[in-house]
């Protein structure tokens, strides 16, 4: 039987008991926190109520950290319906936390695995209520069975995104819902309050953190294309790089590079061919897998077939079924900001990349037309909401991917052709860089600031009319 938590929001005071009656029963390290307080409307802005959340893992029904974990590690008790993960398969690859929009899961740097709560498991075991259950000294969380009807509802500041969170909200009273205005007038005051667009926000993925995967993904981008050129070379479409052929062992050492790239930012790097077991749901798994036959078979081909075209083809078809998966990888719901087609993505980059290596023209003018367009509007939209358009790093890209290589080809046609692929993939590197530059993750904070924002613009509106 699924089992819940059951949270008042006009009992709790934002006391915090609860979060370190959790970090007491599970001895968590002093940097860990698997309950935390959260308040909407922290600044006391007016006529708009004040509350706390207090939230951990909600072992959702749905639980996409479950569902997309790569090795498996994630599982839910069939008694409690708590959500665990098992540390002794856990990889330590983060993932799991990029598609909760709770940020339930945390990583700890001690044991180099992914952590949260248990529903304390170990005391359900003896039929006592979690800790922090009963450490709450106003009974504002409480702990009983799930209702189909949870998450039905919305509230400010709670992601509400479809997965069945086992936490059942119980709403304002109206007498809670406005607080009386005493002291300051409404058009006195001015918000002392982060934007989820803004610069403070805390972003849970970074390019820093990240940058082993944007050079895998990038060197993955370039690879296929350029493989598929040769491949194609054998029918006489004549690419430009014909005269540069894609030696075997430089191949497997791109893809085995490649392959080590995408595992530094483990936590048990060891454990790595584990990420393979999750193929039925996880794009990680996927990703791997096709890459890796791609790297396999395209290496088979080189050095023993290259005149088989249906060796050829098959590491063609893997390694693109490679680049699909690894922009699902990020194409995750609680995805905020640009969510529509990113110019990064990398099935985009390599068929515009396949059409440079091939002199296919029809290629390069559709896709590069399609990633300036996408990288033009996507830099509009940041500019309109208020968030870095980065305009030095946007012209060295423009310059960088298209205007410089186009001025060298017109005026020098393929003499320069080394300098002009570096180029473009100089500006092809600026746009992944800024691809995991921009990727936000929703998180319970970053829903306050979303939602605080858009009541302080309505009752702003309200005042003016």
């Amino acid at each position: 039987m699924q089992k819940s938590f059951i949270f008042d929001l006009n009992k709790c005071t934002g006391c915090q008991a609860c979060q370190i009656a959790c970090e007491i029963e599970n001895q968590l390290e002093p940097d860990i926190i698997w309950r935390e307080i959260f308040t909407f409307n922290e600044p006391h802005y007016p006529d708009i109520p004040v509350f706390h959340y207090s939230l951990a893992c909600n072992h959702c029904v749905g639980a996409p950290c479950m569902k997309y974990c790569p090795v498996l590690a994630v599982t839910k008790d069939a008694e409690t319906g708590a959500v665990l993960i098992d540390e002794d398969r856990c990889i330590g690859c983060k993932y799991c936390s990029w598609v909760c929009p709770y940020d339930a899961l945390k990583f700890n740097t001690t044991t180099n695995v992914m952590e949260k709560c248990t529903f304390c498991s170990h005391r359900l075991t003896d039929s006592i209520e979690p800790a922090c259950v009963t450490g709450c000294p106003t009974g504002a969380l409480k702990f009983g069975e799930y209702e189909k009807s949870n998450g039905e509802k919305t509230f400010p500041g709670f992601p509400s995104t479809g997965i069945k969170p086992a936490i059942e909200i119980k709403p304002l009273r109206k007498s809670n819902e406005y607080p009386e205005i005493t002291a300051v007038q409404k058009y006195d005051f001015v918000p002392k309050i982060s934007s989820v667009n803004s610069s403070e926000s805390v972003h849970k993925i970074s390019l820093k953190s990240e940058l082993p995967l944007a050079i895998f993904t990038l060197l993955a981008a370039i690879l296929v294309p350029f493989f598929s050129a040769g491949v194609l070379s054998t029918v006489k479409v004549n690419p430009f790089l014909s005269t540069i052929p894609m030696h075997p062992i430089l191949f497997l050492g791109a893809g085995v590079i490649g392959i080590g790239l995408s595992t530094l930012h483990l936590g048990k790097k060891s454990r790595a061919p584990m990420a393979l077991l999750n193929w039925k749901n996880s794009w990680i798994s996927r990703e791997l897998i096709f890459f890796s036959l791609f790297v396999v078979i395209g290496t088979i081909y080189l050095l023993f077939d290259s005149s088989s075209g249906i060796i050829g083809w098959t590491a063609v078809i893997m390694g693109s079924a490679a680049l699909i998966s690894m922009d699902k990888v990020y194409q995750i719901e609680g995805r905020l900001g640009w969510t529509k087609p990113h110019s990064a993505m990398v099935i985009i980059t390599a068929l515009f990349l396949a059409g440079i290596f091939t002199g296919q023209w029809l290629l390069i003018g559709w896709f590069g037309f399609l990633k300036l367009f996408l990288y033009t509007i996507r830099k509009q939209y940041f500019y309109k909401n208020g968030r870095n358009p980065r305009v030095l790093l946007t012209g060295l890209r423009i310059v960088s991917g298209f205007i410089l290589p186009l001025l060298l080809y017109q005026t020098t046609g393929t003499e320069y052709i080394a300098l002009i692929i570096g180029s473009i993939l100089l500006g092809e590197v600026i746009d992944r860089c800024e691809f995991y530059m921009e990727l936000e993750i929703l998180t319970p904070r970053k829903q306050i600031a979303i939602d605080l924002t858009l009541m302080i613009a309505k009752d702003k509106k309200a005042i003016s009319c």
